[in-house]
């Protein structure tokens, strides 16, 4: 009988070692979207853009495969902060994989990649950061590789503003008038997409870019403003050895600025974006204006944009692109649903040639977990047809080209289900 406190004493001091050695807590979120297609022709489905767009309308009309799993730990508090790290593994898979060789609007010879089982893995994300920090007006502080500054589009998926890469900074800083950000990236997802490349990069290496942002501005009853500056840089340096530059060679500076207007209850009773962006690299110059409107007519959700960006390049070579679009996702009963989506691309080269023209339809049914138009996960039955002119014709690219390069129509059937959580 002696012995029995101190056999309860051992118990509970091991069971209190069990509890400090418990794992942080760890949230689980994160984004996918899978499936397969077929195009009218046979072989893999097509995805339909306009050389020199900016963004495709993208119901039923994604060539890819995306899955981004993310993990979040907290892993310990002090003095009214929080401290974590995320992880982000990603994979990323294009469908047109191993559809084969084809020339591109230039006639240089491309390869759309090496067979169906091309994959892309990466870690999308990993960086650590302390949130709640009174000494920073309850900001963050954070240093890694993440996605930031992303401000998104819907149907057409466009990035107005992107500094995905890696670095550290500053965000959400609560100044009274709005929340300030500040970070400095390294080889960000930042400056003048061209829309005369049909493979669309835009990313160089070395480059440095320093993105503001202040959000949150309240400036009118349901409304907020958020304005966006990033200069941007090419780092250089010679070869101590030889004394000459080290490749990459230097690429111009840049500076984007953006101001972007939200608006709640105010159209339809709705959601709208009204944005005007600016930015610069070398004597590259891009200059847009965005609307966008989202609402709710009962059993029918609806979203519309539109956008008018100027393009300009030396020697006559930029350009004029106009697009709009709508999409209506209506439930129609139990976990069912019906979405039409049409969206028109206008593209005039300032170079005087013919304006190239694309209009893409996209009509689909529906199984989602919820009787909400962003009820997830879905899985859509699509048929999408595209149309285009002649000028557009022969600014094809990708597996369009290779498929559709005789014709001025297409059209692509298939499954997707698409999550996020």
């Amino acid at each position: 009988m002696k012995k029995n406190p101190l056999i309860i004493a051992m118990t509970l001091a091991g069971a209190a070692s069990t509890v400090s050695a418990a794992p942080p807590p760890i949230e689980f979120s994160g984004y996918m979207r899978a499936g397969v297609g077929i195009n009218a022709r046979g072989g893999n489905q097509v995805c339909f853009g306009l050389a020199g767009a900016d963004t495709k309308y993208r119901l039923g009309n994604e060539c890819d495969y995306v899955v981004e799993p993310t993990f979040d730990a907290k892993l310990s508090e002090y003095e009214g902060s929080d401290w974590h790290v995320r992880v982000m593994p990603s994979v990323y898979k294009s469908w047109d994989a191993g559809q084969g060789a084809y020339l591109d609007s230039a006639g240089v010879a491309r390869d759309l990649g090496t067979g169906p089982d091309t994959l892309t893995t990466r870690f999308g994300q990993i960086y650590a950061y302390g949130d709640k920090i009174s000494q920073l007006a309850n900001g963050k502080v954070w240093a890694g590789r993440r996605f930031y500054n992303r401000l998104q589009t819907g149907i057409n998926d466009q990035f107005l503003e992107n500094n995905d890469g890696n670095g550290g900074g500053i965000e959400d800083m609560d100044l009274g008038i709005g929340k300030l950000s500040v970070a400095f990236m390294m080889d960000p997802n930042y400056g003048v997409r061209d829309p005369l490349d049909p493979e669309g990069t835009s990313v160089t290496n070395n480059r440095f870019a320093l993105p503001i942002r202040m959000t949150g501005i309240k400036d009118m009853p349901n409304g907020e403003l958020a304005i966006y500056v990033t200069p941007s840089k090419q780092l250089k340096s010679d070869d101590q050895s030889t004394g000459t530059a080290i490749a990459p060679a230097s690429q111009p500076s840049g500076l984007a600025v953006g101001a972007y207007q939200t608006l709640n209850g105010v159209i339809l009773g709705g959601s709208t974006l009204i944005g005007v962006k600016h930015d610069k690299q070398g004597e590259a110059k891009n200059t847009r204006v965005v609307f966008q409107q989202g609402a709710n007519f009962g059993a029918t959700a609806v979203d519309f944009i539109t956008e008018y960006r100027v393009a300009k390049r030396a020697a006559s070579a930029g350009n004029k692109w106009f697009t709009i679009g709508a999409r209506a996702d209506t439930w129609l009963s139990g976990p069912f649903r019906f979405l039409v989506e049409a969206g028109h691309d206008q593209v005039k080269p300032e170079d005087g040639s013919d304006k190239l023209n694309m209009t893409k339809f996209t009509a689909a049914l529906a199984a989602s977990a919820g009787n909400e138009a962003g009820s997830r996960p879905t899985v859509r039955l699509f048929v999408t047809h595209a149309v285009w002119n002649e000028a557009a014709r022969l600014n094809l690219a990708g597996n369009t080209k290779a498929v559709f390069g005789d014709k001025k129509a297409g059209t692509s059937i298939g499954l997707q289900a698409e999550a996020w959580w």
